[in-house]
């Protein structure tokens, strides 16, 4: 526990020395060498520390391996990659024949737990607008744009990536619009929700 006004990093319930404690009612954080049989005379090391913000007390910490040896880029500590906390989200629809001149089709999602990554894509057969939104809470039926994107010929798909997109609350509808610009023909459109419920 911090102990801020006494100047001790932590109060805990150690061995101190009475003669170069400022408050020798108290017990400082000490700790013994490395490797040794811990009795009075091996509890030597204190620790250091500064002030820190809001009233608490910075305790000095250095990482080091097994044998006390620094982590440095010549010492580096290992870490291995592994999977993303929560389940990934691939929901994915396809759309035949969306009526052309500005026929749509919707492809809702509707969270079951809080959703973050959100990422999407989507492509159509012909000439496309997109439209990434967000309700505004649970089953309010009202949504906020987050983008619209279009198409091309020579480009016919489109994503929509989110460097740091908000997390979405569980319950919540996630919906692509699609909407076919094809002014002479009915078109397939496709679409795919991206991310993870944690």
């Amino acid at each position: 526990m911090s102990d801020y006004l006494s100047k001790q990093p932590v109060r805990n319930d150690g061995v101190y020395d009475g003669a170069e404690n400022e408050n020798p009612s108290t017990s400082a954080l000490v700790a013994s060498e490395r490797n040794a049989t811990i009795d009075l005379t091996t509890l030597n090391k204190r620790p250091t520390a500064k002030d820190g913000d809001e009233n608490k007390i910075a305790l000095d910490v250095a990482l080091s391996d097994g044998d006390g040896n620094s982590i440095n880029l010549n010492n580096p500590l290992p870490t291995y990659p592994t999977d993303a906390p929560g389940t990934e989200i691939e929901n994915y629809q396809e759309d035949v024949d969306v009526t052309k001149d500005g026929g749509t089709a919707n492809h809702d999602y509707v969270t079951s737990a809080e959703f973050r990554s959100l990422n999407a894509e989507a492509s159509s057969a012909g000439l496309g607008k997109f439209e990434l939104q967000v309700e505004t809470g649970v089953a309010t039926g009202v949504f906020n744009t987050l983008m619209t994107k279009f198409n091309s010929t020579s480009n016919t798909n489109v994503v929509f990536a989110h460097r740091l997109p908000a997390p979405v609350a569980s319950g919540v509808t996630i919906r692509m619009i699609k909407t076919n610009l094809e002014k002479g023909q009915d078109t397939d459109m496709y679409s795919l929700i991206n991310g993870l419920e944690v």
